[in-house]
């Protein structure tokens, strides 16, 4: 038997991605809704929320059935830098699968294995640079003066760019996704996320009409020359893929690197085991990503009636694959809301999401945190958050940190 829409009752913790208390802790709400009401129809969204490990998986993984096309239209709305061609992330199959075995050309385990030794000296190089500002002890932000800057330097190496344009690319970042909250902006900020959209369309377009005539090892050449069947990607398509690849690969390892330290504070056996020894980083990242994952949900609408988890939901609705709740889905995970870095998991994390959209950049994202933890944990004697109150972004879709003091004293 389905449920209607309005027979969804709320329940003591009746779950609002827009209520800021939820906004700063989900996971009390995401629990409830597994028990109570795993597919729930949240107004201030006009969408349904999928909190269940399975239900999300059969969502992901059906392309046909949920399409991913609104995706991408819902996040930006009309501050989209490249409106007339649509995101890889943002595309059904068939048309999807072509452009995806494009980019897998490009995104290669080899491919971002050869960025490895530039991530470790970028990471170098910012912490020479804050003991430079600070001293060898003292005060800084985590998420402002490291996390913000090593995964957008990383970016800029990946496509063959300054990297003295990283702080623009930070700050466009930050504006276009911003967009997702537009209906609450005034004229001003709304203003300011037109320029930063404007702005990086611009770049692209420079940027490819200079390298497609000086190919080079960078990403964007590898977009450019990636070739299946005799065909490869148009202009406009190259553009979307580091467009995409700008936004996507720095906000997911800034929020990723934030919440490892936020984590790492609150559990300090975890801590210390860690700097002991650091091969325990790889399983740490891991049970971060499980446990409080930069990315909490993605959007997908149904092509037709169809019924998820004994709910009835109309063709054309918005569904919302919470995958933070999937991680934590009691039926799939021992004792799921215990931080355990020594778990065995055996199912694959939502994190990344599943079926045919999983993240092309999952990979570089575990490289670059791999590599900047390493760095951090050799060159700090001791990095400690000062606070336990800690102030989450403005965002029901991304999670971490947007201020993290530390306290630190560098090795010696």
């Amino acid at each position: 038997m389905s449920k209607s829409m309005a027979a969804i009752s709320p329940t003591a913790l009746d779950y609002d991605p827009l209520d800021p208390v939820v906004k700063h802790e989900p996971y009390p709400y995401y629990t409830e809704m597994r028990k109570t009401d795993p597919v729930k129809w949240l107004p201030s969204l006009e969408a349904f929320g999928i909190s269940r490990y399975d239900d999300i998986g059969t969502v992901l993984k059906d392309g046909i059935t949920f399409s991913s096309q609104q995706f991408w239209p819902l996040l930006l709305g009309e501050y989209d830098p490249l409106p007339e061609e649509p995101p890889m992330i943002s595309m059904d199959p068939p048309g999807h699968i072509h452009l995806r075995k494009l980019a897998n050309k490009a995104f290669t385990p080899s491919k971002v294995n050869m960025l490895k030794d530039r991530a470790y000296k970028i990471a170098h190089e910012l912490i020479d640079d804050i003991i430079a500002e600070h001293g060898e002890t003292g005060e800084f932000d985590w998420a402002w003066e490291f996390t913000a800057l090593y995964p957008v330097t990383v970016i800029a190496e990946v496509l063959g760019v300054p990297t003295q344009r990283r702080a623009e690319f930070k700050h466009w970042v930050d504006d276009i996704l911003s967009a997702a909250n537009r209906a609450a902006y005034g004229p001003e900020k709304l203003a300011e996320i037109a320029e930063s959209s404007k702005n990086v369309r611009s770049f692209f377009e420079d940027l490819y009409d200079e390298r497609k005539d000086n190919l080079g090892e960078d990403l964007l050449s590898s977009f450019i020359m990636a070739e299946v069947d005799g065909k490869k990607m148009s202009r406009n398509q190259v553009l979307s893929m580091a467009i995409l690849l700008l936004i996507g690969g720095v906000e997911t390892t800034t929020n990723l690197l934030g919440t490892v330290l936020v984590e790492m504070h609150r559990h300090p056996k975890t801590k210390k085991r860690v700097h002991a020894n650091h091969d325990l980083i790889p399983p740490l990242i891991e049970e971060v990503l499980r446990f409080n994952p930069p990315v909490q949900i993605i959007f997908r609408h149904a092509t037709k009636d169809v019924e998820i988890g004994g709910t009835s939901i109309p063709a054309g609705s918005a569904i919302m694959p919470i995958l933070a709740s999937g991680n934590r889905d009691e039926d799939k995970f021992e004792d799921p809301d215990t931080f355990n870095i020594d778990r065995k998991i055996d199912v694959p994390l939502m994190s990344f999401g599943q079926g045919p959209h999983f993240c092309l950049g999952n990979y570089l994202t575990r490289m670059e945190a791999k590599a900047a933890l390493e760095v951090a944990f050799s060159r700090f004697e001791t990095l400690e958050v000062v606070s336990d109150d800690v102030k989450w972004i403005d965002s029901y879709f991304a999670r971490g940190p947007a201020t993290l003091p530390v306290k630190y004293k560098a090795a010696t």
